[in-house]
């Protein structure tokens, strides 16, 4: 397990951007025991996201009452493009693995109890208004077409 530090499988890969290496986010923050049923989250981010952070404060902050593994999913990764296009002008994006969009750009305490608590129930479902940035772009520039 890894409470507390990255996982070390993080790696190298280049920007979207241009060619410049960076350092990937991607991989498992904290896990809690696999075998004891705990929902897994997914943070959708990237490296240096200020928001992605305190989102991942207020999970950590609920571990111990909730306890769940929480995931990093790099959406700047070579491997992660559709990511990207969904989620590049709204992350953090929240997913409960296996079960879809949970919620985006910031999180109460009370908030993150709930969904582990209905995720570990299996009563979590995936919420409304996932977004999805290239839609909306495809959208925009057949209007202006």
């Amino acid at each position: 397990l890894f409470h507390g530090r990255r996982h070390p499988s993080a790696h190298f890969c280049t920007s979207t951007d241009d060619e410049t290496p960076r350092r990937s986010v991607s991989g498992v923050i904290y896990a809690e025991d696999v075998n004891a049923n705990h929902p897994i989250v997914q943070i959708f981010t990237k490296e240096g996201c200020t928001l992605c952070d305190k989102v991942q404060d207020v999970l950590k902050s609920v571990r111990e009452e909730q306890p769940h593994t929480l995931e990093a999913v790099d959406i700047t990764d070579d491997d992660k493009k559709e990511w990207y296009s969904k989620y590049k002008y709204d992350i953090p994006v929240l997913h409960v693995k296996s079960s879809g969009y949970w919620t985006k750009h910031k999180l109460t305490a009370d908030d993150a109890l709930l969904a582990i608590k209905q995720a570990r129930n299996g009563d979590f479902t995936a919420r409304d208004g996932e977004p999805d940035a290239g839609e909306m772009e495809r959208r925009q520039a057949e209007r202006r077409g």
